[in-house]
Order: structure tokens, then sequence, then C-alpha cells
């Protein structure tokens, strides 16, 4: 195709004028995904559309039109919560947060010369996650110590030069627990996490997007995969998974087995259902036989039990519910180390339009997006 959007001037025009690709696709009276094939450069709008887009959105033809190739694709992947789908709506609405995001880039406190090492030939192999998760543990001077605290995988976070970008969607209503984004074109990586989350699935999550900023250009199912193994291995390792398992087949009773697990679930704060997992993959690897848990779906009934008597990463850091602007803030930079605040605030100062920014990122309502821009600009 010898002609394309000029994908960063809309996204652009776009925020300025208070749209998003869905409210340009119902003023043009097309579908989403219509919009969003134009952006990709899958397909370029009839004259008489792009002439309504330059209308809406202020931008002349050569403003909007452009030849060269388009810029790298945003690289999405989302931990979804269970039994919900990822649909494409998803994915361009992430893809389409990752072309905002490419505007914070400039304001990043610290203008990184090197990039942070990632596995060149990542495998779901049992032994290959394993050593990944055992080196890592090193580089966190985590070798002699039990339980992961979330400090630990904060701090590697911010050594990769992940953007931790704490959000609040809700503990039902968001189709996802985590997203991350990865920009190919500045190499930087983005990761959502909502605080909504109880405390035993999020410290699982936030070793989830670990596993993907080791392998930021890996999407789909693979990547997935991929990030599930190595949470599992970097929380539970098979020092720990081969030593219940010998505990465990010397108990009767799936009750007891059950309730023994959860036992060492407590002890490291993590969910039963990670360490059944890291206990089943280990007989299996290992050519053992296979220990008796029960059905999974009742087991699973026990692991919301078991998660419910936890608070809320929210319930646990902030003082009220919702936060006051303020203490969302700080509690980002406090809790989580995060330049994206910094960033934002940078923009907010300098950019038009940071209300409608800040509400199509995080996903808050408009009023809500007009009070942090404001907190932000003190």
């Amino acid at each position: 195709m010898n002609r394309l959007l000029n994908r960063s001037a809309l996204s652009d025009a776009l925020i300025k004028a208070g749209m998003n690709q869905s409210t340009l696709a119902e003023k043009l009276n097309v579908s989403r995904e219509a919009v969003s094939k134009w952006v990709r450069g899958d397909s370029f709008p009839q004259p008489d559309k792009l002439i309504r887009i330059g209308l809406l959105v202020g931008l002349s033809f050569d403003e909007m039109v452009t030849s060269p190739p388009p810029v790298a694709v945003p690289v999405v992947t989302y931990r979804k919560k269970a039994n919900r789908t990822t649909k494409d709506i998803h994915l361009d609405n992430a893809r389409e947060n990752g072309e905002l995001l490419k505007r914070l880039v400039p304001y990043l406190p610290d203008k990184q010369l090197t990039q942070p090492p990632t596995l060149k030939d990542p495998t779901l192999e049992y032994d290959y996650t394993q050593a990944v998760a055992s080196e890592l543990r090193e580089e966190m001077n985590l070798s002699n110590k039990a339980v992961i605290d979330f400090t630990d995988l904060i701090d590697k976070f911010n050594r990769l030069h992940a953007v931790i970008i704490p959000v609040l969607w809700g503990a039902k209503e968001h189709h996802g627990n985590a997203l991350n984004i990865h920009l190919p074109d500045s190499k930087t990586t983005w990761v959502f996490l909502n605080l909504d989350s109880n405390t035993i699935d999020f410290k699982f999550w936030m070793a989830h997007e670990l596993g993907h900023c080791l392998i930021p250009s890996s999407d789909g199912q693979f990547g997935e995969d991929f990030a599930d193994s190595f949470a599992q291995a970097l929380l539970f390792p098979e020092a720990k998974a081969k030593q219940l398992y010998a505990t465990l087949n010397n108990i009767q009773g799936i009750p007891q087995i059950i309730s023994r697990i959860k036992d060492e679930a407590k002890t490291y704060l993590i969910s039963p259902y990670t360490i059944r997992k890291a206990v089943e993959e280990y007989a299996r690897a290992r050519q053992l036989p296979e220990i008796q848990l029960g059905q999974l779906p009742s087991f699973m009934g026990g692991v919301r039990n078991f998660c419910k008597g936890y608070k809320t990463i929210s319930q646990a850091i902030y003082k009220n519910s919702p936060p006051e602007p303020s203490e969302y803030i700080t509690s980002g930079v406090s809790q989580f180390g995060s330049p994206f605040f910094t960033a934002i605030a940078e923009f907010c100062k300098k950019e038009k339009g940071s209300e409608h920014f800040i509400h199509s990122v995080l996903g808050v309502s408009l009023a809500d997006a007009k009070a942090l821009s404001a907190e932000l600009q003190k």
C-alpha cells in the first residue's frame, strides 16, 4: 500500500479533539474494526471518509497521509481474568493505548543508553524455565530467601526499565488483571497492574508480567504460557516442589493433601493453585507417579475461598476507596517506584488535552482524569 494514515498525527489530533478510535467510528458511521484497520495500515479510508476525518479532527490531507512504512505496532499481552476471552476489541484498545504511550517516551526521566538483556531462544521446556527463574533469583539476591516480596519484584521491573502503571480496574468489571505493552521502536515496556486484586493473585500476576519483560517481542499463546511457567518457577521453584512432593506422597486422603498445600500457600503467600501446578509439573518432568489432588473445579472453588481471606492491594495501600488523586499519585511513586507519574506530570504541563490522554490510558472517567491532570500539574 502506497498511502497510509499518519497514526502519530491522527492520535494527537484525536486526543486534542477529545475523541478516540471508537468515537471516530461512530461519527463516520463505520465499524470500530474499520478504523482500527486504517490506523494499523491494513486498509485505507475512501476519499469521502478521509475528508470527514480531516474535518472532525482538524487535519489537512498532507498531515493525515504518509507514505513511509508504518511505525512498529505495539506488542500486547493480557493477563486476562479467569474464563474471560481476549477479543479483537481488547487487543485493538490496548494497541491504541500503546500508540498513546509513545507520546510519554520523551518524558521518561532517564534516557537509557543501553537495553536490558532479554532471552534469546525462550522455550516452554521445564528445565529451561526453571533455569531462567533460578538465574533471576540469583540476580535478585533471593537464593537464600524463602518468600519473594512485592518489593523484590518491583525492583526487578525497574532494573529491566519496565514502566509500572498501577490502575484501579475493579475486582470484576475489567477484562484483564494486567496488561503488558512493548513498544518496539523505543524498546520500552509498560506494565499495567490492577490494584483491585487480592494480594495472593497480585503477586503471581506481577511475576507473570516479569516473564513477559524477558521476552518483550513474544505475544500470543506462547508468550502467555511462558510467562505462566516462569512465574510458577520463580515463586515456587523445583527444589520446593520436590520437597513438597515427597511430603504429599506420605499423606493419606485428598482433603489432608489439600490442607497441606494450603499451609504451604500461606507460608509463601502464593495461590494453592500455583503450588498444585508446580508439584504436578515437577512429577511429570521427572517421570514420577502422579499424586491425586482431586478434581480441578472443586479445587479451584477452594482456591477462591482461600484468596478471599486476603485484602486487595488497593485496600492495603490506600486510606480512602477510591483514593484521592494525590494519594493515588504519591503511592504510585512510593510503592512502585514508577517513572510513569513523573513522565505524565511533565506531559500534562507541556501538552494540551492531557485529561483526555489520562482518560484513555488509565481507563478512568473524564471527571477523574481532569482531577488527576490538575494534581499532576501542581
